[in-house]
């Protein structure tokens, strides 16, 4: 077991600097500053793909909807009384 009789107890060396310097707060606030940076740029970056994703699945759905208009219309032309048989 250590005798720690002769050094001060911890409460007694953090009372004795000054808030702004105290050992704990300092460094901690160092990685929470960090840890938020990196936080922000990782959701930057995911926001950045999900609206380049989201684009380009709009632009995608925009193709579909324009190929299926053609299609109706063409089906719907082939039904038109008179039409020749696409199938002769």
């Amino acid at each position: 077991m250590v005798d720690d009789s002769k050094s001060p107890p911890i409460d007694k060396l953090v009372s004795s600097l000054p808030e702004e310097e105290s050992l704990l707060s300092q460094p901690n606030s160092d990685a929470q500053g960090q840890l938020t940076a990196a936080v922000d740029d990782l959701l930057n970056q995911l926001q950045s793909k999900f609206d380049a994703v989201s684009t380009e699945m709009f632009g995608k759905l925009d193709d579909m909807t324009k190929r299926l208009d053609e299609l109706e219309a063409s089906l719907t032309a082939a039904a038109a009384p008179g039409a020749p048989d696409p199938a002769k």
